[in-house]
């Protein structure tokens, strides 16, 4: 019956996933915001209820898994491997992560109340066994702040008790999953607000860091970050990652048509990394996270670039390699070097821009050329059915003690340089969280 209300709930809501109501502060709306946005709508259901709901009732069918092989001992990560694992994925989804691939898995996320400092909602972060998976392969685990526009934001950063609250609250969220640190995504902040954040930024970091010693601290940042509202080299010794979303270049109300992570051109993931290694950054601590959805819209014509009639939908990655997009036709733009599709029927011209192994392969070569500390992904569950993308994690940051993949970079960071005696500690904390149950 709950799957049943689930789906008509689902087809009442659909139209709104094809061209949402986004308010007008928030007109370049991230995906993040659009999809967080969007199944705010179902709730707080539990992961098993979550795992119905959907962007297309097409994809609704589950697509069968061919678990991978087997690693042998002594492979590890070449590079930190961030993945943000959103909460509307369940149990169908994050049982067929690969999390020895991982160096961080970040829950996405504590919706943050901007009023108080408290949550409007945690998901699953309590129950959730995505997490106990994650510490017994070893990996870090984060927990995600979200806060999206700028009267959210200009709201709770000129309010210090907010600030203290929401540090009270994540210190005690952490201790409860033995979980390792924060991952804070505000978005849209306004300029008015930069010093606002920066101060904010440095008291959480001491709080938690005094409470939790070891734990970290890690920050979203946009691949444009006007005025410097971000400012990441007086951030820097107080956060231990800085999380690039490489992406949204183009977005939902875009006037043209393009590439949602454009590799090369004046707005691009090459602009970007270079644009934050000369505030003085250190490359090891930049993480280049990248898109696993594309975006659709219908544009007047076929050609690049060319103009949008409106929007459609942001599909998944295995959406667009679905059944659905089978009618397109495969195209690749060499200047952005992504991959998108085009569809012309009854009148109507769509063009689909996303990413495939081949262009986030470049995007990856790119990441080790300019010596960062890794690639993030949006978002995991996001290639369900599919295992090209763990293959290509895995041929790029994979090292075994055989030498058949990349040796180890002698400047790895540390933050995911986990000994034996570290994925020991993690797997004895997570038995003992299984047994204590839930509170």
């Amino acid at each position: 019956m709950r799957i049943y209300l689930t789906l008509f709930l689902l087809l009442c809501l659909l139209n709104e996933t094809g061209a949402q109501v986004i308010d007008e502060e928030d007109a370049s709306a991230s995906v993040r915001m659009e999809h967080q946005k969007f199944y705010s709508k179902f709730g707080d259901i539990t992961e098993v209820e979550s795992d119905s709901v959907q962007f297309n009732v097409l994809d609704y069918l589950k697509t069968p898994f061919s678990p991978r092989h087997a690693r042998k001992v002594g492979c590890r990560l070449t590079k930190d491997v961030y993945g943000y694992h959103p909460s509307w994925l369940g149990p169908s989804y994050y049982n067929n992560y690969d999390y020895s691939l991982l160096s961080t898995f970040c829950y996405f996320s504590y919706e943050l109340d901007s009023r108080t400092g408290n949550y409007k909602t945690i998901h699953s972060w309590k129950t959730s066994n995505s997490i106990n998976l994650a510490q017994q392969a070893g990996a870090r685990v984060e927990l995600c702040v979200t806060n999206f526009g700028g009267s959210n934001n200009a709201r709770f950063l000129n309010n210090r008790r907010a600030w203290e609250r929401l540090a009270n609250n994540l210190i005690e969220l952490l201790a409860y999953r033995n979980a390792d640190g924060v991952n804070i995504d505000f978005e849209h902040v306004r300029r008015s607000n930069k010093e606002q954040l920066t101060a904010f930024m440095i008291y959480l970091s001491k709080r938690l860091k005094k409470a939790r010693p070891g734990s970290t601290v890690t920050m979203a940042l946009p691949a444009l970050n006007s005025y410097n509202i971000y400012d990441v080299s007086r951030l820097e010794p107080h956060v231990d990652l800085f999380i690039i979303m490489g992406y949204d270049y183009h977005y939902s109300r875009s006037k043209h048509a393009g590439a949602v992570s454009p590799l090369n051109g004046y707005l691009s993931i090459r602009t970007t990394i270079n644009n934050y290694i000369n505030t003085g950054v250190k490359p090891s601590k930049l993480i280049l996270a990248v898109p696993y959805y594309g975006r659709e819209w219908r544009t007047r014509s076929s050609a690049v670039p060319s103009n949008t009639r409106s929007y459609v939908k942001a599909p998944t990655y295995s959406q667009i390699r679905g059944r659905h997009y089978k009618g397109y036709k495969q195209k690749w733009h060499n200047r952005s070097a992504s991959p998108y599709l085009v569809r012309a029927s009854k009148g109507q011209i769509k063009q689909c821009w996303y990413d495939s192994s081949e262009s986030l392969g470049k995007k990856y070569d790119l990441a080790i050329s300019r010596n960062l500390g890794g690639i993030g992904i949006w978002a995991l569950g996001y290639d369900n059915g599919r295992t090209e993308l763990w293959d290509l994690l895995e041929d790029k940051f994979m090292s075994c003690s055989d030498g058949s993949q990349q040796e180890v970079s002698k400047d790895a960071p540390a933050i995911y340089n986990k000994s034996l005696s570290d994925i020991l500690e993690v797997i004895f904390k997570a038995s003992n969280y299984q047994q204590k149950g839930t509170r």
